[in-house]
């Protein structure tokens, strides 16, 4: 029994571009400290952050699992380091990152996303598997994914099999009837292929594929391509 049943997505960069919100929900947060703590702005810069994330990472590397607790955990360091007590720092950290994190929400899908989603949700089940942490009730379509696991609550990020095997439990399918559509070719691709699933490689950014990884029998540039690949896996 291998007809397909279960189709998950990767999130960011392979239904919307990220680097461009990441970069304006960073802007978007300096601007909120800038406002209300204008005394110690100058030391708090998107730049800075990004120096203490890799800090805290070098410290405890399960950060990488967890980059809600990463980002806000920098920023309640570089307040510390500003001055701050430790429960202020905190604070003020949990209310940068809200502002952050509504901004990092609202994106701009790739052409044909929102059309894809919504037909292939009427024939199959949709799971969302991410490393990052896009909210998807915030970006507004939660209704169309039957589940949506992250690094952040499984505890591992992929290419871990713990996020596909979730969605196995969830789904209550096997690894022949599930395919995963990602952009990255380590954490989506070949994690998909090495835990048993069909995979097709989402390139819409046009990246190189690593030659040292064997190329995907499926591939597309252009989200449209999917209602036509898709039936293809069904027997």
């Amino acid at each position: 029994m291998s007809t397909l049943k279960l189709i998950t997505f990767d999130l960011d960069n392979t239904l919307w571009p990220v680097d461009e919100v990441i970069r304006q929900a960073e802007k978007v947060c300096s601007e909120w400290i800038a406002e209300r703590h204008p005394e110690v702005a100058h030391s708090l810069t998107a730049s800075r952050i990004r120096d203490l994330r890799t800090a805290l990472i070098r410290e405890k590397p399960h950060y990488l699992n967890n980059l809600t607790a990463l980002r806000r955990d920098a920023m309640a360091r570089a307040f510390e380091q500003a001055g701050y007590s430790q429960r202020e720092a905190g604070r003020i950290a949990d209310d940068a990152f809200v502002v952050f994190h509504e901004a990092r929400n609202r994106v701009t899908f790739f052409p044909g996303a929102l059309e894809v989603l919504e037909t292939l949700a009427d024939s199959y089940q949709l799971g969302a598997l991410t490393n990052g942490n896009a909210d998807l009730k915030q970006i507004g379509i939660a209704d169309l994914f039957a589940f949506h696991h992250s690094a952040e609550t499984v505890g591992k990020r992929k290419p871990a099999p713990d996020m596909f095997l979730a969605a196995l439990r969830c789904a209550g399918v096997q690894a022949s009837q599930a395919m995963h559509v990602g952009d990255h070719p380590q954490e989506d691709v070949q994690a998909a292929r090495d835990h048993g699933w069909h995979a097709v490689w989402a390139n819409l950014i046009d990246l190189e594929w690593p030659v040292e990884l064997e190329r995907p029998r499926h591939h597309i540039h252009n989200l449209h391509e999917l209602t036509d690949l898709v039936p293809l896996f069904d027997d």
